[in-house]
């Protein structure tokens, strides 16, 4: 599982580095993938932990999948900012 600090280093890192600015989107794309699947996972154990009657781990958990799809919304807004970096072609 992905903390937000691996993650936030982890755009950093490609924000930062010297590829071309599709690839920076690509491989933002695929950390946001990650957090995706995350999300599903902890969403799935939300449910699961609800139906037990855990407040107390269902709140924790609610907490968890809303940061999850925050930083998951963060991770695609950045790969766009990558997209709009590239250079256009002229076209005359």
């Amino acid at each position: 599982m992905l903390t937000e600090f691996e993650v936030r280093q982890r755009v950093r890192e490609i924000r930062s580095s010297s590829i071309a600015p599709m690839r920076k989107a690509r491989m933002l794309l695929r950390l946001g993938r990650s957090l995706n699947n995350q999300f599903r996972m902890l969403a799935h154990a939300r449910a699961q932990v609800s139906r037990a009657a855990d407040r107390n781990a269902s709140a924790i958990l609610s907490r968890m999948v809303q940061r999850t799809q925050l930083l998951h919304e963060d991770v695609r807004e950045q790969a766009l900012r990558a997209l709009k970096d590239r250079p256009r072609a002229d076209l005359n």
